[in-house]
């Protein structure tokens, strides 16, 4: 997962930079719909794995699926304000 997760953030601050200073706005969709795909499938392979002993692993499937969410927000953040600050600087520069 770790692997997957740093795959995550570098193409998502590449493609927020790279495409911030072509300002092209539609980049968001695809980190949206990488990172929520990444939550679901983790969450679903997590309690996959617990079966059905739900009760000792039900808080743990929900805080793993709550730090996947919060690992997701904060990366798309990171990639909104990457793309706004390559956008204007390219715009500063004339590109």
């Amino acid at each position: 997962m770790r692997d997957i997760e740093r795959l995550l953030v570098v193409a998502n601050v590449v493609g927020s930079l790279a495409l911030g200073a072509r300002h092209d706005a539609t980049w968001f969709l695809i980190p949206l719909a990488a990172f929520g795909l990444y939550v679901v499938l983790a969450d679903r392979a997590l309690r996959r794995r617990i079966g059905p002993r739900h009760w000792p692993s039900e808080g743990f499937a929900r805080f793993t699926f709550n730090t996947n969410l919060y690992f997701a927000v904060r990366h798309i953040g990171l990639g909104a304000l990457l793309f706004a600050l390559s956008g204007t600087l390219a715009s500063l520069v004339g590109l």
